[in-house]
């Protein structure tokens, strides 16, 4: 009965992750200059304000965008992007779903009763609900995978593949931890890295995880790890190479999926 409660306390997380956090939570107000506007005006403002896309306004409805660097000498209407049907999202869009959209379109819309009220730009990415959802993931990942090591190496069998030093490494947190009167198990004291070590040497664990090779074990818990601790940071980027970035959250959604 524990595990099975475990088990949906982990699925109501993700939901909270995966299906609470969406687009308004980082969207900006898009912002329009009219038809007739001078090409080369609305630039300089876009210049100064720091803006790569401008909303267009017709009759009181924006119609569509401009794009800064396209701007030259004329009208804005010689430049306006119309909106396609792929260049916008629901409000209701999550933020996972989101990351999805982002590998092929940027900017992207949000389309809010039949008006496109705000835009999302690749670096909105860096805003802190997108730090929170991908800090969620990667400890929702963690939290699984405890479980799974704990279900294939019963009585702390896991310590097998672990060197001394990580060992020891965990026991000290776990002192530290015994110390407060917290009631964790020396499994609990082990960190990220030590997971994929446990993973990567137990070859039934690999094929669970659909993982192809050992390297690409290493790859993966290096990549996640790195990517938590630039979101633990608020100064440091989320990321640097955004395909990168969702190759590792995609990982995540599927890991979470097969476990």
């Amino acid at each position: 009965m524990a595990i099975v409660h475990f088990k949906k306390s982990l699925e109501t997380l993700r939901e909270i992750y995966s299906d609470n956090l969406s687009v308004p939570l980082i969207a900006e107000d898009l912002l329009a200059c009219p038809l007739d506007g001078d090409a080369l005006e609305v630039k300089q403002y876009m210049e100064e304000s720091d803006f790569d896309f401008y909303g267009v306004e017709s009759n009181g409805k924006i119609i569509g965008y401009i794009v800064r660097t396209e701007l030259k000498d004329g009208l804005i209407s010689e430049y306006v992007h119309p909106f396609e049907m792929d260049d916008l999202i629901s409000e209701s869009t999550s933020l996972i779903e989101l990351l999805q959209i982002f590998k092929d379109k940027n900017p992207v819309f949000v389309l809010e009763k039949n008006q496109v009220k705000k835009l999302l730009t690749l670096a909105d990415l860096q805003k802190q609900p997108i730090r929170m959802l991908v800090f969620g993931l990667i400890s929702l990942l963690e939290m699984n995978l405890l479980e799974l090591i704990k279900k294939n190496y019963p009585d702390d069998g896991w310590t097998q593949c672990l060197s001394d030093g990580r060992i020891e490494k965990a026991f000290e947190v776990y002192e530290k931890r015994k110390q407060k009167n917290e009631g964790l198990g020396l499994i609990e004291c082990i960190q990220l890295s030590d997971k994929g070590t446990i993973i990567r040497k137990t070859p039934q664990l690999l094929e669970q995880l659909e993982f192809q090779s050992k390297k690409e074990v290493d790859r993966f818990f290096s990549s996640i790890e790195e990517l938590r601790n630039n979101t633990a940071h608020s100064q440091e980027y989320v990321y640097d190479d955004f395909n990168d970035f969702l190759d590792s959250i995609t990982r995540i959604e599927k890991l979470l999926r097969v476990i």
